[in-house]
Formats: C-alpha cells, structure tokens, sequence
C-alpha cells in the first residue's frame, strides 16, 4: 500500500508538472502576441493605440450528422492569432526588430498572473542548437501544431508551485501513513504482549507442575511406605509417616489458596482484619518457621525496636514478610545473611544473594514473572509471591521498593504510611 501510494504521487507530481508547462507555453504565446502588438505601434498598422483588427478563420469539423463541431477551439483561436501576427511582422516591413527584453517582461508579467512566479524566466528564439537552459527548466513554443519550435522558454523549476497544489493530497498521504505506522507498532507491541502472556502463561505451567509433582511424591511415598512395611509396633515410625503425609497435604493445601488468592476479584473484595500489632514478636515466629525448614546455612538479623507496633493484618503482612524471606533464600548461593531492620517509617529486608538484573526489577512484582536464573525448575517458586506481596500492600495503602546488584544481593524497602 505504501508503495501504491507512493506511485500514485510521483504519476500525480507528473501529470501537474505536464499541466503547469502548457500553462507556461500558453504563456510564452500570450507574451509573443503582446511584444509584437507593442511593435506595431507608430505602424501602418497601429496607427490607433486602442484597436487592433483581426480576422479569424477557423475550420471545423463536419460531423456524421452533419453538423460542424470546433474542437479544441480555444487552442485553435490562440494558434490563428500567433501565425496573424508573425505574418504581420513578416510583411510590414517598417516594424522595429522584435525587442527580447520586453519579450522577457511581459513572459514574467504573464507567468505572475497564472499565478507562477520562477526567479528567472526568459524566451530565446530558436536559430539553433545554442539555447540552453543549465540548471533550467524549458519549453519550446510553435506557433502551431504542426510547425517547427520558434521560442525556448527557460524559468526557474517550480516544484514549490507543484508541490502547492499537491499539498492536501500530500498532507492526507502522509496522515495515512503516520496511521498506518501507528497501528503496525500497536498491533506488533499487542502481539509482542501476547507472546509475553503466552510465554508467562507456560511458565506458569511448568512452575506449577514441578511445583505440585513434588510434595505429591512424597505424600505418595511416605503412604505407599506405610501401606507396604506397616509395624503396628512401631508408632513412632507411623506418625513419621502420617506426619510428613499431613506436613505435604498441609503445602499443598497452602499453596492452592496462594493461587486463588491471585484472583484480582477476589483482591478487590477481601476485607484486611486490620489490628494493632508488635511487629518484632511476629517477625520473630516468622523467622523461627523459616529457620527449621531452611536447606542451607543462614543467618537472620532482626533490627527492630521492641514494642514498635504497626496497623496491619497480621496473617496477610506475616505472609508478606515471609515470602521475602524466603526469597532471599531462594535466590542466593550456598549461605546467605539476612537482615530485617525497621522504623517508624519503613521496613527493610535485605540480604546477600545473587541479586536481580536491572532489566528485571521493572517486572518482580507482575503476575506470575519469574526472573530466569539457569534452570527454570532449580529454584521453587510459580511466579506468584512477590505479585502478593504487592497487591497487599497496597490493599494496606502501603508502598514497596526495591534496590538490587547483580552478585551483591536484594533489599526490599516497604514504606510505612500512617
């Protein structure tokens, strides 16, 4: 299309540039007819200033039915005249010789009024070869159709004159141009968004399945185990069993209600239990619970003022304390340091892992986003706790922030609003 409308604007720039050189031409002939009446003043033939006697004769064309038809009549009459004159000068012998520089006067006086006005312009008769127009454009004059050039006009190109009466067909053009960029980037940024949701979309799935494969396998291990080497006499073994069975399905559960929770609806309609709490003891527990399941050596400072309280919901902001801790842990090598300081104005939780690439931070907190580190199924996780801790912070009317180096680690800034 493009291309089509780029065709039809050099066709169109032709066919005005082919309209304005007839008009030149027409121009060169009226300016012709006026320099040699000039001439005839103070002649035979002009003796008086305000007439000029001019036969015409114009031949028509006898159609079938048989009437006459005079096509092109105008054209005609404007060609009868310049051949009357010329043939005037040619048998008045005592007419002055033509005058060039009132000849290129009355060309530019005839160009202004059809609206062209070239720097230059002038008319050089034809005696050969020897007339050119460098850096010009040019016509040549007949004085009729059929007969030799007499005059070459040259003026300066007029493109600003063409250009002028292409300026809403161009204008429009480019309209349509600038719209049909607009929707191509639209419709490739649309579809870049849907290949990103796609590819979310299969992340999520594949999280989701190793993540559900897992305490499965264990819950169906520890109950195949006690289904083939039951002991009745050994309870202590049984409970063990039942313990991690119930330690699993417990997970699971969790984990299910993690994902239910994503709903936006569900985020638009939850009511937070909001109460005064001590935040150090909470912290605390928290980091108790982490302590026993941890795989790797840790060690968690907590900077926290004692009876320093905030106006939370104590289970929702106990999770979000929780998910950021455990992902400090997630995300760092063999051994990490945690530390978790606050004020009356914010709470941080920092630590020394691996960090998050600037191109990432922008992302964290979009659901189900899961920064690609090596293996996609290493680190456990379905895209979803940093997405939670977000949506319940500014469900508490709080804000969140992050800071990270790639190999010097995290901290998560939450600031406090009273």
């Amino acid at each position: 299309m493009v291309a089509g409308n780029v065709w039809y604007l050099y066709s169109l720039y032709n066919s005005i540039k082919q309209q304005t050189l007839l008009t030149v031409r027409e121009c060169v002939r009226r300016a012709d007819i006026l320099e040699i009446i000039s001439r005839m003043k103070g002649t035979s033939l002009g003796d008086d200033d305000s007439f000029i006697i001019l036969s015409l004769k114009i031949e028509g064309e006898k159609s079938p039915t048989g009437e006459y038809d005079y096509p092109n009549l105008l054209d005609n009459v404007n060609q009868t005249m310049s051949l009357y004159f010329h043939f005037v000068e040619e048998i008045n012998k005592d007419m002055p010789k033509q005058n060039d520089e009132m000849l290129d006067r009355m060309f530019r006086k005839e160009l202004n009024n059809v609206g062209l006005y070239p720097t230059t312009a002038f008319i050089r008769r034809i005696t050969d070869e020897s007339v050119k127009c460098e850096g010009l454009w040019s016509v040549d004059f007949a004085l009729g159709s059929d007969q030799e050039p007499v005059y070459r006009a040259c003026f300066t190109p007029l493109n600003g004159h063409i250009l002028q009466q292409m300026a809403g067909i161009i204008i429009t053009s480019a309209m349509i141009l600038i719209l049909m960029g607009f929707l191509i980037w639209y419709l490739l940024n649309q579809v870049g968004k849907l290949r990103t949701i796609e590819q979310m979309k299969d992340d999520f799935t594949h999280n989701m399945t190793h993540e559900l494969k897992t305490p499965v396998a264990v819950a169906y291990s520890a109950a195949d185990s006690m289904l083939r080497y039951y002991d009745q006499s050994n309870e202590e073994r049984n409970k063990q069993f039942l313990k991690i069975i119930l330690q699993r399905l417990s997970f699971l559960s969790g984990m299910i209600e993690n994902i239910l929770s994503m709903s936006m609806e569900r985020f638009k309609s939850m009511k937070l239990n909001i109460e005064r709490v001590e935040l150090r003891p909470l912290v605390e527990e928290i980091v108790g619970m982490i302590e026993l399941k941890a795989d790797k050596p840790m060690a968690i400072t907590i900077d926290i003022p004692d009876g320093m309280t905030v106006m939370t919901d104590s289970l929702h902001f106990g999770n979000v304390i929780s998910n950021l801790i455990d992902n400090a842990i997630k995300y760092s090598g063999e051994s990490v340091n945690i530390t978790v300081k606050a004020d009356g104005d914010s709470i941080e939780i920092s630590d020394d892992g691996i960090g998050i690439d600037k191109e990432n931070l922008p992302y964290i907190f979009d659901k189900f986003y899961r920064v690609a580190e090596g293996d996609r199924y290493e680190v456990g996780g379905y895209g979803l706790g940093l997405f939670y801790v977000k949506q319940i912070l500014e469900l508490q009317g709080w804000d969140i922030e992050v800071e990270s180096k790639r190999g010097k680690g995290t901290k998560f800034t939450i600031k406090l609003r009273k």
